[in-house]
Formats: C-alpha cells, sequence, structure tokens
C-alpha cells in the first residue's frame, strides 16, 4: 500500500501536537526518525523487522512511551480517516530480559494513559493492573498493552500483537525469539522493534544490525545526541538541552572513556573478540531430569562453591552432588558475612551433612568470611572442609578449564565420544534463571600463555557470581587436586 508524503506528514504531525499539548515537549529529530519508522511500518502493516541501536539515556524509552501512546489513542482514528485496512484490535508486547527493564516502558505507558484520561480523552480501562493495561471506547475496538519476561526461563502466556517491542535486545536469547515471543505476531503481521545498544555476543540484534537494509535500522551513538542537542541549545536556548552533555562528561569520568561499558553503551560498539563461555545451545543440553532431595544423608558425597558478594554483587552457594550435577543453588543480597554465614552453616546442618568440601573466593576482604565460615561448622561439629582460593590470574585459569571440561563432551574427529560430566535440574527457580542467563553472559579471552580470562562483561548489568559459585564446587572434580584443605 501506498501512502504520500502529505498523508505522512498529517500523521507525525498530529504525534507531535499530541505529544506537545499532553506533556509540553518537542521530541529531538533522532527521536522523530525512530517514531516514524514504527509508525510507517504500523500504519503500512507491511510486518517489518526494525533494529533501533541508540545510546542510553538519550531518550529512547521516552519517544517508545509516546509513540506506543500515541498509537493506542489514533491508531484507529487514523486508519478510519486515510481509509487503511485493519484488524479489529491493537495489542502491543513489551518484552526484556527481566521484568524491570521491560516493566521501565510498560509504566510510562500505563502512566501516560491515566494522564490522558484525566485530560478527557475518550476511552476506559477496562483492565489496569502491574502487566496488562486494556482500554475501551464506543467509537473504536479494544487496544492492549502486555509486559512480558522474555528471560532464558520464562513461558510468556501466548497473545495476539500487532507490534512487538524487543527491549535491551543485545540481552535476549534468539531462541526465545523465535519460539515463544515472534509468532504472537503472525496472525498480524506484527512490526517488530529491537532496541538497545552494542553488546558481547553474537545474537538476533547484532544480525539484524548487519544484515537488515539500511530502510529498516537507525544507529544513533552518543556523538549524535550530543550534536543534535547542541543545536537545539543553539535554537531556543534552554540549557536543560545541555544536561546529556554533563552526563557524558560524568560517565568518561566514572569508568572511562575507552571502558568496555562506554564502548558498548554509549559508542555503540560491539565487542566480541572474547568470544562466550559457553553456547545457548550447549549449555541447554546440560538440563536434565533428575532426582533433588530436600535433605541428604551423610554417607551422600556433596561438595559446595561459595562467592562471596561485593559491592552490586551476591553472595552464592552453590552445591554439587558426586556425580557434579547442581543439587541447589543459595543467593544471599549484600555483603552482611555475618548474617549469611550464620545461614550457610544452618542449611549445611539441617540438609546437607555429608558436605565433604566448600570452596570459597578469599580474595582480599573475603579471607575473613572463609574463616568465620570455617569456625561456624566446627561449632555445629560438621566435618566440612573449607578451602579458600584466592582470585588470580592462574586460579580463574584452572577453575574454568577445569569447568569447561565438566560443561562439554568429548570431541574427536567431530564425534562426541564422551558425553558432558556438569548438569543442572529440569526445575524452574528464580536462581536458575540468573544462572542461565549469567552464563550466557560469560566471557573467555585467552590471554599470552593460553590462560584463559573469564568475567562478566562490563556493566552493573552483568554478574558472574552463579559461574564462579559453580567453578568453585566444581574444583572439587579437578584431575589434579593443587590445594591443602583447611579442616573446619
Amino acid at each position: 500500500m501506498d501512502i504520500n508524503e502529505k498523508v505522512w506528514d498529517k500523521i507525525f504531525k498530529l504525534r507531535d501536537n499530541f505529544i506537545f499539548e499532553t506533556k509540553h515537549r518537542n521530541l529531538y529529530s533522532y527521536q522523530k526518525k525512530i517514531s516514524n519508522k514504527i509508525l510507517k511500518s504500523v500504519f503500512l502493516n507491511d510486518g517489518q523487522t526494525l533494529a533501533l541501536e541508540v545510546a542510553r539515556q538519550a531518550g529512547k524509552t521516552t519517544v517508545l512511551t509516546d509513540t506506543i501512546t500515541f498509537l493506542l489513542l489514533f491508531y484507529f482514528q487514523i486508519c478510519k480517516q486515510f481509509n487503511l485496512p485493519h484488524i479489529g484490535f491493537f495489542n502491543v508486547g513489551i518484552f526484556a530480559p527481566i521484568e524491570p527493564q521491560a516493566r521501565t516502558d510498560f509504566d510510562m505507558v500505563r502512566d501516560y494513559l491515566k494522564e490522558c484520561e484525566n485530560l478527557g480523552f475518550d476511552y476506559a480501562f477496562s483492565e489496569f493492573n502491574a502487566d496488562t493495561i486494556k482500554i475501551r471506547s464506543k467509537l473504536y475496538p479494544p487496544r492492549e498493552v502486555y509486559c512480558f519476561t522474555a528471560s532464558p526461563t520464562s513461558h510468556p502466556e501466548s497473545k495476539t500483537l500487532n507490534l512487538i517491542i524487543y527491549e535491551e535486545a543485545q540481552d535476549l536469547i534468539d531462541r526465545q525469539i523465535e519460539k515463544a515471543i515472534s509468532p504472537m505476531g503472525a496472525h498480524t503481521n506484527a512490526t517488530e522493534v529491537f532496541i538497545g545498544v552494542g553488546g558481547y555476543r553474537r545474537c538476533k540484534f547484532w544480525q539484524n544490525i548487519e544484515e537488515l537494509p539500511q530502510e529498516q535500522k537507525i544507529i544513533i551513538p552518543v556523538e549524535m545526541v550530543l550534536d543534535e542537542r547542541k543545536k537545539r541549545y543553539e535554537q531556543d536556548n534552554n540549557i536543560l538541552h545541555l544536561n546529556y552533555e554533563k552526563h557524558i562528561e560524568k560517565k568518561k569520568n566514572e569508568i572511562g572513556e575507552t571502558s568496555d561499558h562506554y564502548k558498548t553503551n554509549y559508542q555503540l560498539i560491539w565487542i566480541l573478540e572474547r568470544g562466550q563461555f559457553i553456547t545457548y545451545e550447549n549449555l541447554i543440553n546440560l538440563e536434565k531430569n533428575y532426582e533433588i532431595k530436600e535433605e541428604y544423608s551423610r554417607i551422600e558425597s556433596l561438595y559446595g562453591g561459595i562467592d562471596w558478594g561485593k559491592m552490586n554483587d551476591s553472595t552464592v552457594f552453590t552445591v554439587v552432588n558426586e556425580y557434579s550435577q547442581i543439587v541447589v543453588w543459595y543467593e544471599f543480597l549484600g555483603d552482611d558475612y555475618s548474617s549469611q554465614i550464620e545461614q550457610i552453616g544452618d542449611i549445611i546442618r539441617r540438609k546437607y551433612v555429608g558436605l565433604k568440601i566448600i570452596h570459597c573466593d578469599s580474595t582480599g576482604t573475603q579471607d575473613m568470611a572463609v574463616d568465620m565460615l570455617s569456625a561456624k561448622l566446627r561449632e555445629f561439629r560438621l566435618q566440612t572442609q573449607v578451602v579458600g582460593v584466592k582470585f588470580g590470574v592462574g586460579s580463574k585459569d584452572e577453575m574454568y578449564k577445569n569447568l569447561s571440561r565438566l560443561m562439554h563432551p568429548k570431541v574427536v574427529n567431530n564425534e562426541i565420544i564422551e558425553e558432558a560430566k556438569f548438569m543442572f535440574p529440569k526445575v524452574w527457580s528464580k536462581e536458575k534463571d540468573k544462572f542461565i542467563t549469567q552464563f550466557l553472559d560469560l566471557q573467555k579471552e585467552i590471554k599470552s600463555g593460553g590462560q584463559w580470562s573469564c568475567n562478566a562483561p562490563d556493566g552493573s548489568q552483568y554478574h558472574d557470581d552463579y559461574p564462579d559459585s559453580t567453578s568453585l564446587a566444581c574444583m572439587a572434580f579437578r584431575q589434579i587436586i593443587h590445594y591443602t584443605p583447611m579442616l573446619a
């Protein structure tokens, strides 16, 4: 279907007037490019996939919520005015790797709709809760918005959607997109919008950025944002346009202009050379059905690993059995080691008295936590050995090479001669979700001399507590034992 430029100009002007009258703001030109792309695909119903790569804090959530709200309120009106074919509903789904990321957009849309209702727009909410918005009116068909988590183990309820938003697309799992999310747009030939920043692994978003035709993608690095906002300041002398420049200077001072975090999040550079520690396919192949008990007797051999929380991380305690199968994960927020050690000691005393060895991170101040745990287990008269492991180039190289040996099958001449030994249970838990996510994010870089450096990517949204804890627990299965145990 063809829509001439005059019609598009009218639609875009209607959007601009709506935003100005309700929010008293004007979109930047790069925000209008994003909104225009989405509106064109939705009204043409051409089922486009759009890839939008936008520097952090540049206003991409604002333009997304403005565009979604505009569509919810004016989609049917515009279709009727310009005689555009349409289905008898308009539904939007917002997906992100974790709930708070999806909820940011969703909550902003919900608040915007509430404001518009108070301003006298003709509709009512038939459902208005934490993850669903439904609006109804006498003149137009129903419109709905859904908020979904797209974590590796989530199972989003199937809906029929006209517009699909993939937030933080650089961290989404391709299999979730292809199997669970994209099919929700099949009936409507939905527009799918991938939006995010640079990342650390090849994924569908990266592939879209690389392969989609130019008209289906927009890339807005930090320099473009700064230039646009400076021009706006020169036009209207509103000093608020310069706040972003102040934010960027602050970030440069805090994290460094050459840091991976700045490169990926602001300059939109993809850092792929390190490679993944394990692929999604190989990791999911380790998910098996096996018996998990509430309590284990003293004669059953178990092994533990503890990565103590630091700053923004959590303390994670992982227990594996003698077959290198995960038995349980425990996560403790914060760095109150005294409280955590009390809880860990009590858990072992009640459920895992057969725990033979716990390997713990003893780097820096964590050395004190190792001593405290040792004393607590002696107090409970447990025979568990507590072994401190100082994280360094050599120890982490050994830890992760050993774990990789357990997690990957042995292959000779392209044939699997021995299956991977490591397993994790086919049962859902929030801890398992984090375990999978952190392993998929985990980067492996081979340094000079062949030593492995395995860490979470740069940035506060990435963590490696579960991989470190797992690799510590699996040190019990090293082919050569180097440590001298410290008896509890």
